[in-house]
């Protein structure tokens, strides 16, 4: 059984469904939708929108409810099948597998869920003008009327938390590399070139990035709610000045941050001047704020300049993250020498060893949190992509088959995504053949060099390359980006099946996280966070590289060195060489005979 929050379950995800189907009758709404997203698009979000995990008792980040007066469906992605089949249970409420052959999409589902002249609602903070426009467009046959203005949930939801509103803080230039000023100055040049007179941001990391700010607004993510306006001339953050920091609110004033309530957003947009040119991007920007937008604005519509800037680290960011990587790889180090020397006691479980890791990396004093809850999977919860652990559902750790442990950590100089898997005794041989495949999966990606304007589809395919030769498969994304101490998902890179038209670029980040999940047995992922590089320059073009960012060792005791290349066993042989040269002067004692011997060549 998974860990549901506020105590939810079938019966009461039942309950909170008839509530939501009255006022559904009693406003003349035939479909109500509930997105994960908060008013800023976020991928996590702060307990006031967690409406939808709230309601169906499904927790995991990425899913969309649709009730109807008598159907209701919640779509999520292959990371989530197996939690959200477990969650859902006896809930009345669909699962739909997204992406899968014959599931429809959701907007599919409405077309033929809802009748014609209908009437379809949803909130407008959490939902798109991308995905109303979405809409839209596929219901325009049916004359169907949307209603966003009222929040249903606010009316069945009678313990809602509020909306947080936590200190922020300054995040220092020695850290950031580059000052607002400078950011600012960035960003007007790209708006000057697209004859934008007017920016829109909505999306918290990249407010936070701009203004060198951080707070912890949302759990794990240092940001804090907030919108900013951006002109040639002016700069305006919509966020509660009373909870800024003294020196983070002089730095705003002294860079000439005009200051606004979180609220006057609206009234803001509502109040352009005719013939603003206004970039937006509509993936990105709520409907309802949206809709405040006068007619005779001009929009400019496209991804936002900062989140491109935010996305390529300059060189003290890349410097500062070498030192973070270090930090953390040391407390890998000394945390899975503990585990390995305590398996065989038979006092593990998935929680305290969830306990141990975070300590380990606590005793740092530039420790700011994790960067996510950590997934600690023994044998078949490690099948679980998302899986977090609890008391009532953690397995003991037996002397035998693997550990999955995915986790990371926020520091002022970087933020972490780490995830081995470990023998914990004996392992079968279907165990070891999944490991191995994974670890050539993930060397494949490793060793890639790839020539400029290769977008993440194209290395998505190289990666599983070792995988699809077998006939396996892993249902999500090989990588992600990641923020500098911000989200630990950040665009907008991505490798995955899916395309995305963004180049790589050097001082991107992404991760390297193949997988094989076998549902009730054991699951393997290896992961690093890797840095776009160049590589070489001739007369066929400029090539990339991917650079491991971070360091700890690989688990070699489940390797069968039979299915691995010279060249592959070179690589693995190599990295450990450079995670052993790395740590070493951080660490003394047993840990760095721990770490010759789990680094040794094979």
């Amino acid at each position: 059984m998974m860990n549901i929050p506020n105590s939810s379950g079938p019966t009461s995800s039942t309950q909170k469904l008839q509530k939501l189907r009255d006022e559904m009758a009693e406003y003349g709404i035939d479909a109500w939708i509930i997105p994960s997203s908060d008013a800023h698009n976020s991928e996590y979000v702060a307990p006031h929108w967690e409406g939808r995990a709230w309601l169906s008792g499904f927790t995991g980040s990425a899913g969309t409810l649709v009730a109807t007066k008598d159907k209701a469906a919640l779509w999520t992605d292959g990371r989530y099948f197996i939690q959200a089949s477990e969650q859902l249970a006896g809930s009345g409420i669909t699962l739909m597998k997204d992406g899968q052959p014959g599931v429809p999409s959701m907007v599919d589902w409405l077309t033929e869920a809802v009748p014609e002249q209908g009437c379809i609602g949803f909130d407008g903070a959490t939902l798109s003008l991308g995905n109303v426009r979405n809409l839209e467009k596929k219901l325009a046959d049916k004359s169907v009327t949307l209603t966003f203005d009222h929040d249903l949930l606010s009316d069945i939801w009678a313990d809602r938390p509020e909306l947080p509103a936590e200190p922020v803080f300054i995040h220092e230039d020695y850290y950031a590399g580059k000052t607002l000023t400078e950011k600012v100055s960035d960003v007007r040049e790209i708006l000057r070139e697209r004859n934008a007179t007017e920016l829109l941001v909505t999306t918290l990391d990249d407010i936070a990035w701009l203004f060198n700010l951080r707070g912890s607004d949302i759990e794990c993510n240092p940001v804090f709610l907030a919108y900013a306006l951006i002109s040639s001339d002016s700069m305006t953050l919509f966020t509660n000045k009373e909870r800024i920091k003294a020196d983070a609110l002089s730095a705003l004033t002294k860079a000439g941050v005009e200051l606004a309530a979180y609220d006057d957003i609206l009234d803001r947009l509502s109040a352009l001047p005719d013939h603003t040119h206004l970039m937006i991007n509509p993936a990105s920007t709520g409907y309802r704020l949206a809709s405040a937008i006068p007619a005779s604005v001009v929009l400019i519509e496209d991804r936002l300049p900062t989140t491109d800037l935010k996305a390529i680290k300059n060189s003290n960011e890349i410097e500062r993250m070498q030192d973070c990587h270090r930090r953390d790889g040391a407390a890998m180090v000394r945390f899975m020498r503990w585990l390995e020397g305590n398996i065989p006691s038979g006092q593990l479980n998935e929680v305290n060893i969830d306990q141990q890791l975070l300590q380990y990396r606590s005793e740092s004093e530039y420790f700011r949190g994790v960067s996510f809850p950590s997934i600690v999977g023994y044998a078949g919860h490690g099948a679980i992509c998302h899986y977090r652990a609890d008391e009532e559902s953690a397995y003991p750790i037996e002397s035998k088959g693997l550990l999955l442990i995915d986790s990371g950590a926020q520091y002022p100089d970087g933020t972490t995504d780490i995830t081995r898997t470990f023998a914990c005794g004996e392992m079968t041989d279907e165990e070891k053949r999944d490991y191995t495949l994974v670890m050539k999966s993930h060397i494949a990606l490793a060793t890639a060099r790839f020539r400029e304007g290769t977008r993440g589809i194209q290395l998505d395919a190289i990666t599983r390359q070792p995988l699809w030769s077998e006939g396996i498969d892993f249902n999500h994304g090989t990588g992600h980006g990641v923020g500098y101490f911000l989200n630990v998902h950040e665009g907008p890179q991505n490798i995955s099946p899916k395309w995305f038209d963004v180049a790589l670029k050097p001082g991107m980040l992404v991760t390297n996280e193949p997988g094989i999940y076998r549902d009730n047995k054991h699951g393997v992922r290896l992961e690093n966070i890797m840095l776009v590089a160049e590589d070489i320059k001739n007369e066929f073009g400029t090539f990339f590289k991917l650079v491991p960012m971070t360091l700890a060792p690989f688990d070699t005791r489940p390797l069968l060195k039979d299915l691995m290349t010279e060249a592959e066993i070179q690589w693995l042989n190599d990295y450990h060489s450079t995670v052993r040269d790395a740590l070493s002067p951080l660490l003394d004692g047993d840990d760095v005979d721990w770490l010759k011997e789990a680094t040794k060549h094979l």
